[in-house]
Formats: C-alpha cells, sequence, structure tokens
C-alpha cells in the first residue's frame, strides 16, 4: 500500500483519528488546571540504634558495639512501614499543633515516606504549602529522636540516633508547569496513536470501493474507466 492510500484512509476517518487525542487533551487539562497546588520537601539523616553502653554499662563493649550496628539494619528495614503507621503520624500531628499546624493524622500518613539507602534515610513530605511540607518533615525527625524504639514495642532499650545531614530545605511544587505540559503532551500523543488504530481498523472492515486501484486490487482487473461525481 502506497502513502498515499494511508493518507487517502486518515482523511476518510479525520473525525475518529481526531477525537480521542481532543477529548484526552481536553481532560488532562481540566484535570491539571482543577488540581490543588501540592509541595514537597525532602531531609537525609543517617539513623542507627544508640548502643546500649551509651545508656548503661556494659561489660563488653566490643561486642555492644558490633551488635549495635546489626540491630541497625534490622531497625531501617522497617523504618518506612514506621515512618507509615497510624502511630507515627498521631505522634506528628501532635508534633505539628505545638507548631501551630493543623493537619490531621490520615493526611500525614498518606504525605510522609522514607527512602532507605544503606544507613541513610531520605524523609519526605508533602503538603498543601511549602511551610508545612518543611514543618512536617522537622516534626517526622523530632518525632523519631524522641519516641526511638517505642514503635518498635521497646521502650527500655535505648533508643534511636537521627543525624540530620540535610535538614528540611525549600519545598518544591510536586509538578511543574513543564512537568505538566509533557503529561498532556504524552497523553495526547497516545490518544492520537489509538485514533488511528481505530481508523485504520475500521477501514479493514469497510468492504466499500473508494478508489480505481482499490478496485483493481480486489478485482484483479484494470480499470479503464471511472464515472465521476457531479
Amino acid at each position: 500500500m502506497h502513502l498515499y492510500e494511508y493518507l487517502s484512509i486518515l482523511r476518510r476517518y479525520w473525525l475518529l483519528a481526531l477525537l480521542p487525542p481532543l477529548i484526552a487533551g481536553t481532560l488532562s487539562l481540566a484535570l491539571a488546571l482543577g488540581r490543588a497546588p501540592a509541595y514537597q520537601a525532602s531531609a537525609l539523616a543517617l539513623v542507627s540504634r544508640v548502643p546500649l553502653s551509651a545508656t548503661a554499662p556494659s561489660p563488653l563493649p566490643d561486642v555492644d558495639e558490633r551488635s549495635t550496628w546489626m540491630t541497625t539494619e534490622y531497625l531501617l528495614d522497617d523504618l518506612p512501614f514506621v515512618v507509615g503507621s497510624a502511630a507515627f503520624a498521631a505522634d506528628v500531628r501532635d508534633a505539628l499543633a505545638a507548631e501551630g499546624y493543623s493537619i490531621d493524622a490520615t493526611t500525614i500518613r498518606g504525605s510522609l515516606r522514607a527512602d532507605v539507602t544503606h544507613r541513610a534515610v531520605t524523609f519526605r513530605a508533602v503538603a498543601k504549602t511549602p511551610e508545612a511540607a518543611s514543618a512536617m518533615l522537622r516534626a517526622t525527625l523530632a518525632t523519631l529522636q524522641s519516641g526511638g524504639l517505642k514503635y518498635w514495642g521497646r521502650t527500655s532499650a535505648g533508643g534511636l540516633n537521627v543525624a540530620v545531614l540535610d535538614p528540611p530545605g525549600e519545598a518544591a511544587p510536586v509538578a511543574g508547569r513543564r512537568e505538566v505540559l509533557r503529561d498532556i503532551a504524552l497523553r495526547v500523543a497516545l490518544a492520537l496513536a489509538a485514533g488511528v488504530g481505530l481508523a485504520f481498523l475500521l477501514n479493514a472492515f469497510d468492504d466499500r470501493l473508494h478508489s480505481p486501484r482499490q478496485a483493481e486490487q480486489w478485482l484483479g482487473v484494470r480499470v479503464i474507466g471511472v464515472i465521476p461525481k457531479e
């Protein structure tokens, strides 16, 4: 099939090919304009268990030091689940209330995230304002430092040491204008591909003759004349 035949198919079903991208672009733009603004802040910290010898005398300091680092690995495996728990969110809510921020625990639970790499933990918080996102991170770090091992059900075995490497910086928009435009363009392109595919699919089921070349292909004989349309 020649290129002009493909173009003739698209010209015949142009409405079907253009309707999906028009709908996708309109809906994507409406959703982007109606979406509430959100800001994300992040902080980097090293989290480790406080050695028992730091809170009580230990007759075996070398064993205690090695055991401390081994225990830290297990604690860090659980840390993302602790940060995403209802109990931790309730404590962060109380810490935020002390700073004058009124954010419910359910919102906090869905806004906090912790990503662990070795013993470094990147905390991220999403809120409606940059100030609230930064405050949520400060409350998270303070709550983890003060709560210690109570989230593991152990209140008498030392605590956690949270060494902040990168404090909560200025929060940035979750989705900027460039990201929104790129997302809309991608949706429109996918919808256009779907519309073109539907156009060729309908053409495959169309048993009408639309051109002399098509008649020659179907009948196997040469067309010697065409009655023009008035």
